[in-house]
């Protein structure tokens, strides 16, 4: 009886096993041939699962972002206003093991965006729907006077992307001082100037 094997099992084991490697060693440890021998893949093995390690990248970078849109979700669903404003951010910073993961593998595909249209198309794609979001969170939070400040909507949202974004840069190369509780602190006297 022939072996039964779960395609999508064995694909997110792959997309794993490239986070494991660019957390430990960086994008360049990740060549087919480690990339095999630290899913437990023989050399060659990959190839019923993606078509070449270009589509693996891909694959390993949108799972960073479906992650982070899969925590958003409740949140956007269980709060408003500036609640929901604030949460948004907080799925999207390094505060955690976890997040701090996700941004070590999104740091280090940034590069590789600039080259890769694929890629830049999907990083493009996924900072379109937050900011949506966040749209949404300010526009609810300045309804309900949690936010009475006179700067336009769209720069209070390219001020929360470029402060979150680099906690993750910063958090990455220096986490000894872009700590949960500092980033955590920033965030809420940027959200008290709003007020």
């Amino acid at each position: 009886m022939p072996k039964i094997v779960d395609h999508d099992a064995r694909r997110r084991l792959i997309i794993r096993s490239v986070w494991s490697l660019v957390s430990r060693r960086g994008l360049a440890a990740v060549t087919m041939r480690e990339l095999a021998s630290e899913a437990g893949f023989a050399n060659g093995g990959l190839a019923p699962y993606f078509r070449d390690k270009d589509e693996i990248l891909l694959a390993a970078f949108q799972h960073a972002c479906d992650e982070t849109e899969r925590r958003l979700e409740p949140v956007i669903a269980e709060t408003s206003g500036l609640a929901a404003l604030r949460s948004l951010c907080h799925e999207m910073m390094p505060l955690d093991d976890t997040r701090l993961l996700e941004a070590r593998v999104v740091v280090a595909f940034w590069d590789r965006a600039l080259f890769d249209p694929r890629m830049s198309s999907a990083y493009g794609a996924t900072m379109d729907r937050w900011r949506t979001l966040m749209h949404s969170c300010l526009a609810q939070a300045r309804a309900c006077g949690e936010v009475k400040t006179r700067t336009v909507d769209e720069h209070i949202i390219e001020t929360l992307f470029a402060v979150v974004l680099g906690f993750q840069v910063n958090a990455v190369l220096t986490p000894e001082i872009t700590t949960a509780e500092r980033q955590h602190e920033v965030l809420e006297g940027l959200l008290a100037s709003y007020a």
